[in-house]
């Protein structure tokens, strides 16, 4: 997703707070609909969801940085408008099928199961990666990513 004047306004806003932030930014959305980037924003800015996972053949072919430890990545829902900064502090590659429910306690309380998780994002990778000519798979590497939500939107 591209910067905007309104990430850039609410970047500022954050660093004049006072808030230890880096040099730069990247904006995210995470959430392939309205109805769940509302649900999800609202899971990270309540503290309860504090990571997201990735397919990494889809973050390797994203336009700009992604998720880098210590990066920092403003949050916005689907009109652009944004919500949250948060702070990538871990990235750790796992087979699909390696995936447990201990990788599962930074997701939201209703994504936790395992069974859940999976019905979630396998339907919602295959049509990432339908483009791309591929189809999931067991071993398909998923990038775990913890954050801390170090600017949340109070207005």
């Amino acid at each position: 997703m591209e910067k905007t004047e309104t990430t850039d306004a609410f970047w500022t806003a954050a660093k004049e707070s006072g808030v230890p932030l880096g040099n730069d930014y990247w904006v995210r959305r995470i959430g392939a609909n309205k109805e769940t980037v509302d649900i999800i924003l609202g899971l990270v800015l309540s503290g309860e969801k504090c990571g997201t996972f990735g397919l990494k053949h889809i973050l390797d072919r994203q336009p700009g940085p992604g998720p880098v430890v210590d990066a920092d990545a403003v949050v916005v829902d689907m009109t652009g408008e944004p919500h949250a900064i948060v702070k990538t502090t871990q990235l750790t590659p796992v087979a699909y099928q390696d995936i447990t429910e201990a990788h599962l306690t930074i997701e939201g309380p209703g994504a936790r199961k395992l069974e859940t998780w999976q019905n979630i994002h396998w339907p919602y990778w295959t049509k990432l990666i339908e483009p791309y000519g591929l189809e999931p798979s067991q071993d398909m590497m998923v990038m775990v990513e913890h954050f801390d939500l170090v600017f949340p939107r109070t207005v």
